[in-house]
């Protein structure tokens, strides 16, 4: 950068219009799972966790792989509750729990599912939640824990309002040992009579859970707030499943769960939505190159060249439509600075502007009987991801004869910095 002003106007261009990312940042679907195919879940996407060891929890069910306990089936993810005997003729239970580890893992983001639960009375504890994806690694509480949705809590049966409790955590390690933070909401009416959306926004600031779009809780997870979390701060991959009994309803013996069953939890779908932060990993998206989002806005420019930069901002505009608006500064033969402005709509990776060329225009100062909007060329921008990128341009006759500057064909472009959006805050206990 040959000036210390061009850093200081793609400062104020971002102040100005960060409030505009910031109020769209979870509108960019960025990774769904619709469950339109089966008859079993993606084997791409989702593997098994199998067996009954109790799962750390003194549950009660055996997890299978089998097509009774998990299938997809009219377009949603069915897991199953079944009674059974075991092989020596006692009462048993079997049932599903699926998981995204390695294939597909998420750093922050805005994650929902439509979720209908079965009737919980009493017993069953099913679960939309994510755990670290060093899990199988480091183990747990060390790799971090967030539960969206866990219902059929001991202390809801105790206040007959199990099947409109919804709980909400974070675990993670702490001095050695196993630390949380909690919240639950309690609804008006019953949660099993339909689909209901059950959402997690997770910045780096915070993590924030809703039922419906009502608050569960919201836990500060920034290093200020919580100095030990640092497993709120990697990727994660998504669990859902039901458990039977176990330490969270305080039911050990099998004889004691009353909730019918056979007992269905349907997925209509899992979606991830960026927030301005969000990282997608994995072998499932491994080719796969995420969209333009606000992840993109900040200030661009090619190392190897001096005297050019961008002000990139992505967003809406007051219609609700994709926006990405630029402004370009250069320099002309006598290191006088030339500022483009131009906006466009972002198609997937890309955006194409529309640049006007204000010939008038001094820095500083605009007057508007003065300054012409002259046609300024086209800019094409590719993001290979949100760091990264190519710019093209196809300069109008305009911008050639005034002030000469060529075609540009696939300049490397890098981010040099964004200015991040405040995210809400909450409460977090050490």
């Amino acid at each position: 950068m040959q000036s210390s002003y061009a850093a200081f106007f793609i400062t104020k261009v971002s102040a100005v219009l960060i409030s505009l990312a910031a109020s769209t940042a979870s509108a960019q679907l960025l990774w769904s799972e619709e469950f339109n195919e089966g008859p079993v879940p993606d084997e791409s996407v989702w593997s098994y966790d199998l067996g009954a060891s109790g799962w750390g929890n003194n549950e009660l069910q055996e997890y299978t792989k089998d097509t009774n306990n998990v299938r997809v089936e009219d377009g949603h993810l069915v897991i199953s509750v079944l009674k059974g005997t075991d092989g020596q003729g006692q009462l048993a239970f079997t049932s599903g729990r699926i998981r995204t580890q390695d294939k597909f893992t998420f750093k922050y983001g805005t994650i929902e599912a439509r979720i209908k639960i079965p009737d919980l009375e009493n017993g069953l504890w099913p679960a939309f939640w994510t755990l670290g994806n060093s899990f199988g690694s480091i183990g747990w509480p060390a790799s971090g824990e967030l539960d969206i949705m866990e219902m059929g809590i001991y202390q809801a049966i105790v206040n007959g309002t199990v099947n409109r409790h919804v709980g909400s955590a974070a675990h993670w390690e702490f001095n050695g040992g196993h630390s949380m933070y909690s919240g639950s909401y309690t609804t008006s009416e019953p949660l099993d009579d339909n689909f209901h959306i059950f959402r997690m926004d997770w910045t780096p600031a915070s993590v924030s859970t809703f039922i419906d779009g009502k608050a569960i809780w919201t836990m500060a997870i920034s290093e200020s707030s919580c100095a030990q979390c640092t497993e709120l701060h990697e990727p994660h991959f998504i669990i859902l499943n039901i458990a039977v009994g176990g330490d969270y309803p305080q039911i050990s013996n099998p004889a004691d769960i009353s909730a019918p069953i056979p007992a269905d939890m349907l997925v209509d779908y899992v979606r991830v939505y960026d927030n301005g932060f969000t990282e997608l990993a994995g072998s499932a998206i491994t080719n796969t190159v995420a969209p333009t989002s606000p992840r993109h806005s900040g200030s661009w420019y090619s190392s190897d060249q001096d005297g050019h930069g961008f002000a990139v901002e992505f967003g809406e505009d007051p219609g609700g439509n994709p926006l990405a608006v630029v402004y370009w500064y250069i320099y002309d033969d006598l290191g006088n600075p030339i500022f483009l402005v131009g906006s466009g709509s972002p198609d997937g990776n890309m955006v194409d502007i529309n640049f006007k060329s204000p010939l008038g225009m001094k820095f500083g100062e605009f007057d508007s009987t003065t300054v012409v909007r002259e046609p300024g060329g086209t800019g094409h921008f590719m993001f290979s991801d949100e760091n990264n990128g190519t710019f093209s341009y196809t300069p109008s006759e305009f911008t050639i004869t005034n002030w000469g500057h060529s075609a540009i064909e696939s300049l490397p472009i890098e981010k040099l910095f964004a200015i991040p959006f405040k995210a809400p805050t909450g409460t977090a206990k050490p």
